[in-house]
């Protein structure tokens, strides 16, 4: 990694969060494999024979943006090479949207309350999988019904609404944590501060790390086939599904916008999608 050195001190510099340095690291040593050339050694026209190979193995529109992103970051901002190098057109795909009731019924059939809980945070409050993953104890106010989210996507802090549905599992789970402990050290003074800086979703393997984003994954996959619903969603379909009746019920977007934790408007508006029930009443000006 010695020939990329400088692009780590650069993106430490700027504090660029720690999976999007893994991220741009991977593209670039992915592209130097293909090119079998140093960094100063390439030219515009190995970029170019490397995204039409991207194009030809039919990698996602996102994914040859993103790669774009971070060639252009080392070798135009950093290398000071004069590329000038386009980003791929990023199809706007509608997003998929799980039912209320659909939701609901992957809950009812998830028997381990953990993972029930996973699923209530998900979708009742709009998470994003690698927030959820990460959410300690200590972060949730069950009397407010709030949840701190710590260092989200771009750093940032904020707090989100919790679900009745949540907090009465929730209270379940503290009690029989609470339960294990006095058992365990056989006296009256446990309760539940002691949990204070313990993840919620705690790993099984590493003990003190929280569960990974796969294991999240493997969790509403799981869910998703005990309920029989055959859509190809996953743990950031109930985000985009809580953006969506959020909407549908009339809540401001800007407001959903600031839930969700989002910079801009439009990438809000891109979780949305109307609703095909909305859309069967709307008449047309031809009838």
């Amino acid at each position: 990694m010695e020939q990329f050195k400088v692009l780590i001190d650069e993106m430490k510099i700027r504090g660029f969060s720690r999976k999007t340095i893994d991220s741009y690291l991977y593209i670039n040593q992915r592209f130097l494999d293909f090119a079998k050339k140093s960094p100063r050694e390439v030219t515009k026209k190995d970029i170019g024979e490397y995204l039409v190979r991207l194009y030809d193995q039919n990698k996602a529109s996102a994914t040859r943006h993103l790669i774009v992103c971070a060639l252009k970051f080392y070798y135009e901002e950093l290398l000071k090479r004069r590329f000038q190098l386009k980003y791929p057109k990023v199809h706007n795909k509608l997003p998929i949207v799980l039912s209320k009731e659909d939701i609901l019924k992957m809950i009812q059939v998830t028997n381990n309350l953990k993972h029930k809980l996973l699923l209530e945070l998900l979708y009742g409050s709009g998470l994003r999988v690698g927030e959820g993953v990460k959410i300690r104890i200590e972060d949730i106010d069950i009397k407010n019904k709030l949840c701190f989210i710590r260092n989200g996507k771009g750093g940032k802090d904020r707090i989100v609404r919790l679900s009745d549905m949540f907090i009465v599992d929730f209270s379940i789970y503290l009690q029989q944590l609470n339960n294990k402990h006095t058992n365990n050290t056989n006296t009256n003074n446990t309760n539940i501060n002691n949990t204070n800086n313990n993840y919620l979703f705690e790993s099984q393997q590493k003990k003190e790390m929280h569960i990974s984003i796969r294991t999240a994954q493997k969790i509403v996959e799981q869910s998703l086939a005990k309920a029989n619903i055959t859509k190809n969603a996953h743990p950031h379909t109930l985000r985009t599904s809580f953006a969506t009746h959020l909407v549908q019920n009339k809540v401001d977007i800007s407001y959903v916008q600031k839930i969700l934790g989002h910079s801009r408007l439009e990438t809000t508006q891109r979780y949305i999608r109307l609703n095909t029930a909305d859309l069967i009443k709307i008449k047309s000006p031809l009838d």
